[in-house]
């Protein structure tokens, strides 16, 4: 395998490689990535630190806490979308409630975003920023919405946009909100996404909003994975689904987060 890979590509590899496997071996990862064993040694520190391996003798093993939450990946688009449908429908329509006619909204893609933006005709005179190409059909039906593409490569799987053009458009937007889907959160390690890429949009997304909606489903809670993207308390909305586990709602009304249960 290559050694010209992006670190954060290699991580991703270790972690499939430790969730089909359940251990790995420095020897191992060095001669598979072609790199140094010192520097697969740090690879493994550092998803120790993210509290996603317990590095042993000679290699790691998944954390004990996180190996039956772990998520690697995800499906395609297209499916997920038929995935908890009548839960993600009730989100959509959730969120529209705290959206003014007026406001400006910059979203990113994903399968309850999709129930998201079948709601925006809703309301009035909306500016819509996206990256999500999916979505683009849909919003393109909004009659007087201001519609952006931010543009940049597009990642066929997710139907999104990533990379330096994405991130350099988003900079030169303020929008009053961010409506986002995460693929993981959990109380410890916060919102997780599986694509560093995506990772990326989402932070540049948060940083230039006034706002933040975070729209959920309930499997998605007590869940990780690899990529860090914002603190469970780091938003001002969550709207999720009525199933989800009562601790998790505890949690965040004690924070200054709003969580509503659609």
């Amino acid at each position: 395998m290559s050694e010209n890979l992006f670190r954060e590509e290699r991580l991703q590899l270790i972690m499939d490689m430790l969730n089909a496997q359940k251990k790995v071996f420095v020897k191992e990862l060095a001669d598979t990535f072609n790199v140094s064993a010192s520097s697969i040694r740090l690879d493994l520190a550092e998803l120790e630190d993210r509290d996603l391996i317990n590095r042993t003798h000679g290699g790691a093993i998944l954390a004990e806490n996180i190996s039956g939450d772990y998520v690697a990946s995800k499906s395609y688009l297209n499916l997920r979308e038929q995935t908890f449908k009548d839960e993600k429908q009730r989100i959509g329509q959730a969120v529209i409630k705290l959206i003014n006619d007026g406001d400006s909204i910059i979203m990113d893609g994903g399968s309850t975003i999709h129930y998201v933006s079948m709601n925006l005709a809703k309301k009035r005179d909306l500016t819509i920023i996206t990256s999500s190409v999916h979505i683009l059909p849909t919003l393109m039906e909004i009659p007087d919405a201001k519609i952006f593409l931010t543009g940049g490569l597009i990642q066929r799987e997710f139907e999104d946009t990533i990379g330096e053009i994405s991130i350099s458009s988003i900079l030169r937007f303020k929008p009053d909100w961010v409506i986002m889907s995460m693929d993981a959160v959990s109380m410890k390690h916060g919102f997780t996404t599986t694509d560093p890429s995506m990772a990326q949009v989402k932070k540049q997304m948060l940083s230039v909003s006034s706002r933040s909606i975070i729209a959920i489903d309930s499997s998605k809670f007590g869940k990780v994975c690899l990529h860090h993207v914002e603190e469970i308390t780091g938003v001002d909305h969550i709207v999720t689904d009525n199933k989800v586990p009562e601790e998790y709602i505890d949690f965040i009304e004690k924070s200054p987060v709003t969580v509503i249960r659609a």
